[in-house]
């Protein structure tokens, strides 16, 4: 009986995660892109208006130079406005292995592989 309601306790729980629309902000760059996909892989709605959006989410790439991009992103609240979450920062260089990739896409990849899940899980679980 236990296992019944912890399993369906979690399905709920996905569902209701999961009906959140999500906007991720444009880049010049269009550094954005690991976080889409990432979203997209994880079964998150996107949405293309951000008016329509209940969390907006921007890319922030901070020291620049030299063949290295730090960065990292913040979860905003679409309908108070406010900062609900920053991730950590992820370093992103440039080497011969990763084909001398756009160091701020690299940032942001690390950034989506192992911190973009957590802090969504932590937003949408305090704001409910």
């Amino acid at each position: 009986m236990k296992r019944i309601l912890l399993v369906s306790f979690l399905v709920f729980t996905s569902i209701i995660t999961h009906a959140q629309k999500i906007f991720v902000e444009k880049t010049d760059g269009g550094y954005e892109q690991p976080i889409i996909d990432k979203l997209l892989s994880n079964n998150y709605k996107l949405t293309f208006k951000k008016d329509s959006a209940d969390y907006v989410i921007i890319c922030i790439i901070d020291k620049t130079g030299m063949g290295r991009a730090t960065g990292s992103i913040v979860v905003i609240d679409n309908k108070t406005g406010n900062l609900l979450v920053k991730s950590k920062e992820a370093t992103g260089q440039t080497m011969l292995f990763n084909g001398y990739a756009n160091t701020k896409t690299l940032s942001m990849q690390k950034v989506a592989d192992k911190y973009l899940l957590d802090c969504l899980e932590k937003t949408i679980t305090h704001q409910k």
